[in-house]
């Protein structure tokens, strides 16, 4: 359907998208498909007697579709894996879905030991990026998007070279294990990060499979937990959900279908902690510290149910997202925009921005009035937390390493 134009495109994607869900109209879908069939034989039989093609084909966009039919037929693969056929679609968490498989988790704890050692740090904590495996949108050969907070050498932090602050490797498939992309904040930046309530690094820490984790694990995520900025981390996903609603699937005919998890879960992310009953906020003093503020949950439909209890989406609205996820054959595939799920996203982002608003919250500004105090007070725990840290890990042996780069 990718070539086609006009009624004959309306016709197959309308099947795609909105298949019979009745005897009558499965009978008239047919008997449409067979009138159809027949006028494509007459032409088909007309151009064999005149030895060319109809001068209305589109020879571009044929070789254009052509070039999609290995994407759909690995897209097909894909669903078959994925699905079981004596079980329905999961449409809830449970323990299960929450592990990446104990092949899985021993074969990243691996790789995570050779990055290690080839370059010179000591890993703090390491856990899932925010990506398909924690967002229950995977299938078998999804990545596995490792991130680690690391620690350097002592030997690092000291000299004329200003040590790494990130680092990136990738592992190719191997056997039935996908591949693994690892990267790195270090300890340093992490915590500034972290300060800054950035969305990804908490994500990290908080992801539901961890690869590894130290006594340090703990004590940042209580920090993190304890110091996070409400507005500024519901400002930075709502412009999140804003760009990549702008870029991959305003500014596309046919937007790969997963972009609208990527769209809709910092927009539901905004929604439910705004709405959660632990934040505690007041206006006049502009405090937005969290009080052991719970984070949302990384899986989309736990997500999309917390906001719907949390009366953030209606019942259809809720019924769109679940059915966006339960469809993981599609998510990998470019198809036309859902005008739905293009409503909801409109909608998440008004109301986000109101309700940024409400909190003294301008979405086009670059910053929001904080108070001095309680900014510096922040940035003073994050330094001393940081300090022990790096002051107890960083006495490491090189032994079997190669030397930090810088």
């Amino acid at each position: 359907a990718v070539a086609l134009a006009g009624e004959e495109r309306r016709f197959v994607m309308g099947l795609r998208l909105r298949p019979p869900v009745s005897a009558d109209e499965a009978r008239n879908a047919l008997d449409e498909a067979r009138a159809r069939h027949g006028e494509l034989k007459q032409q088909l039989e007309a151009a064999r007697v005149a030895g060319f093609l109809p001068a209305e084909v589109d020879a571009g966009a044929l070789n254009a579709w052509l070039l999609t039919v290995r994407t759909r037929q690995a897209a097909a693969t894909l669903a078959t894996r994925a699905s079981a056929p004596s079980s329905p679609p999961q449409l809830s968490r449970g323990v299960s879905a929450r592990s990446s498989g104990h092949d899985d988790v021993e074969a990243v704890q691996h790789i995570l030991e050779e990055v290690e050692r080839s370059e010179g740090i000591r890993i703090v904590h390491a856990g899932y990026a925010p990506s398909s495996r924690t967002l229950g949108t995977q299938h078998d050969c999804s990545d596995h998007d490792v991130h680690v907070i690391f620690v350097l050498h002592r030997s690092a932090y000291f000299g004329l070279h200003e040590p790494m602050h990130k680092f990136r490797r990738s592992f190719p498939a191997e056997g039935n294990m996908a591949q693994v992309d690892v990267s790195g904040w270090e300890v340093r930046h992490a915590c500034r990060l972290l300060a800054q309530s950035n969305p990804s690094v908490l994500h990290m820490l908080f992801a539901p499979v961890e690869f590894k984790a130290t006594q340090w694990t703990n004590r940042l995520r209580e920090a993190s937990s304890h110091s996070v900025d409400i507005s500024a981390l519901a400002l930075a996903w709502w412009k999140h959900g804003r760009q990549n609603f702008l870029d991959f699937i305003k500014k596309r005919e046919e937007p790969i279908r997963k972009k609208y998890v990527h769209v809709i879960r910092p927009l539901l992310c905004l929604q439910w902690m705004l709405r959660a009953r632990t934040f505690v906020h007041d206006v006049e003093s502009r405090t937005n510290q969290g009080v052991g503020v719970e984070l949302p949950p990384a899986h989309m439909l736990d997500l999309c149910r917390g906001v719907a209890e949390r009366s953030g989406l209606s019942r259809d609205e809720a019924a769109q997202i679940e059915d966006l996820v339960a469809r993981r054959d599609w998510l990998p595939c470019p198809l036309p925009p859902e005008q739905s799920l293009n409503a909801l996203v409109e909608r998440l982002l008004h109301d986000g921005q109101a309700m940024l608003a409400e909190r003294g919250v301008s979405v086009s500004a670059r910053a929001f009035p904080q108070d001095v105090s309680d900014v510096e007070s922040r940035a003073a725990q994050w330094h001393r937390l940081c300090v022990a840290l790096v002051d107890d890990m960083s006495a490491f042996s090189l032994e079997g390493s190669k030397p930090c780069r810088s």
